[in-house]
């Protein structure tokens, strides 16, 4: 249809639009705007992306069972996406990698889902609830930690000079505490995704519930 056309045209259009003729005299107000930066450099992507890897491969380790529950469902309501010598793909943790639209959504059906698998689902989904709130809230629980340890680690730091301004010892406080900084913001960024995870298999359990017909 013309409509799935459109937005198909503006999912694979380019991330910025035709520049227009640089040859045209202009004059900026702003220089800084026009030089904005609109993505991460490359050596910043890639430790962005490692940080992305580590933290969904712990999510694998520490919620195992909500992983192959929803595994298990996706068996039945999507396919398995396949390279081009017909064989499954897998991604970097070993799990199955699910076919795509052109506009980049699952293929999936699940009316395939019998009343019978559902309530398998279901009744798995609410026996794990209690462990995954719990392993969530670790997870909360040690963000919190790290935060404490990030905040007394610049204190430190903002204490050691023997002078200077405010400034300066702020700065030589935020330096010192740079490790600490970032490494609970990777923990805060965890702990959201666990969440995030816990939210979402609870909130299938209960659309599962729903399509339920006795």
């Amino acid at each position: 249809m013309a409509s799935e056309a459109a937005v198909e045209a503006v999912v694979q259009a380019p991330d910025s639009p035709a520049a227009d003729d640089e040859k045209a005299p202009r004059k900026w107000r702003t220089p800084g705007f026009q030089r904005m930066r609109l993505d991460w450099t490359t050596e910043d992507h890639a430790i962005l992306d490692r940080a992305k890897a580590t933290a969904d491969g712990r999510l694998l380790r520490e919620f195992p069972d909500a992983y192959r529950i929803l595994n298990r469902i996706y068996d039945v309501v999507r396919t398995v996406a396949t390279g081009p010598d017909g064989e499954p793909q897998k991604d970097q943790f070993g799990l199955a990698v699910w076919k795509k639209s052109q506009l980049g959504g699952f293929e999936e059906d699940f009316t395939k889902l019998s009343l019978k698998e559902k309530e398998d689902f279901l009744f798995s989904i609410t026996t794990h609830s209690f462990e995954w709130q719990q392993q969530a809230a670790d997870s909360w629980g040690e963000a919190m930690l790290a935060k404490a340890q990030w905040e007394e680690r610049f204190s430190i730091g903002f204490d050691a000079p023997a002078s200077g301004t405010v400034e300066d010892r702020t700065a030589h406080g935020r330096l010192d505490a740079r490790d600490e900084r970032y490494f609970a913001l990777f923990l805060s960024m965890y702990s959201r995704k666990a969440d995030a995870l816990v939210r979402s298999i609870e909130l299938l359990a209960q659309r599962l519930k729903d399509s339920m017909t006795f």
